[in-house]
């Protein structure tokens, strides 16, 4: 296997729930890219159940230094707050990466993360859990990356932008990584979108039988599914109280990341 040189890496590193599943398969279309074997390895995450075990970093790819300009990954928990000092321990690695971070409606990226995290029978927290606020407190992670690495090596994209316009957007991320546009996205449907979330029983009935229904035929399965589909509840919103409660929160680093990093967060009501 070759080495990977330490600044031929393309890290997407965030935020949760702003379609970094589908940028990561956007990108790693490209002929230069090389994608990891796992898009969310979480290698320098610390406190990711999911974080992946490898002896070496470089053993995420099949890394080819005659075809492939980057190796890369995306790993959502870089900017998470429990994981505050990811920025480091990159850096202390050995790692010059590229960096790219995308950002959406702090408020809707809250919800949706809420909603994703009530797929998992063991989430008890609210919705204005300090995790999940902080998580859009886009400004702490931008500084943070800034900092080590040179804003230079940092682009900002917007979730809402990816979205209408995929192929744009990823060609944007293509100029910044010094890579030759694509001609088309073989397939720009979004990725990793948020279901509604499991009921209650739905929930309790995973956790106690987690293999039940394993072995049955489909013909049974499919209508128990259906069944157990009707009874999710539609998705949690925030109040206008909690909305309140978490824009007072925000308000100062949203102020900074506007002034210092020209992101329109007036959209967003700050």
């Amino acid at each position: 296997m070759s080495e990977i040189p330490q600044d031929r890496y393309a890290l997407i590193i965030g935020a949760m729930k702003c379609a970094t599943t589908s940028l990561f398969s956007y990108l790693a279309e490209h002929p230069a890219v090389a994608p990891a074997k796992i898009k969310e390895p979480e290698f320098f995450s610390r406190n990711q159940a999911h974080r992946v075990q490898v002896a070496r970093y470089q053993d995420l790819w099949d890394f080819d230094p005659d075809r492939h300009r980057y190796a890369l990954e995306a790993s959502t928990g870089y900017t998470k707050w429990g994981e505050r000092g990811a920025a480091e321990r990159i850096h202390a690695y050995g790692l010059r990466p590229k960096l790219v971070y995308v950002v959406r409606d702090p408020f809707v990226r809250i919800e949706s993360h809420y909603n994703f995290m009530l797929q998992n029978p063991t989430w008890t927290r609210g919705i204005t859990d300090e995790n999940l606020v902080q998580t859009s407190n886009y400004y702490l992670y931008v500084a943070d990356y800034a900092r080590v690495f040179g804003r230079e090596n940092l682009m900002i994209l917007d979730y809402e932008a990816l979205s209408a316009d995929p192929h744009g957007t990823v060609n944007r991320a293509c100029d910044f990584l010094g890579l030759a546009p694509v001609a088309v996205i073989a397939d720009a449907s979004a990725r990793n979108v948020t279901a509604l979330p499991k009921s209650f029983f739905e929930r309790r009935l995973r956790r106690l039988a987690p293999a039940l229904g394993r072995g049955a035929p489909e013909t049974l399965k499919r209508p128990v599914r259906r069944a157990l589909a009707a009874l999710r509840p539609d998705k949690s919103r925030l109040t206008p109280a909690q909305r309140r409660e978490i824009a007072a929160t925000l308000a100062p680093d949203m102020a900074r990341l506007g002034a210092e990093y020209g992101v329109d967060v007036a959209r967003w009501g700050f």
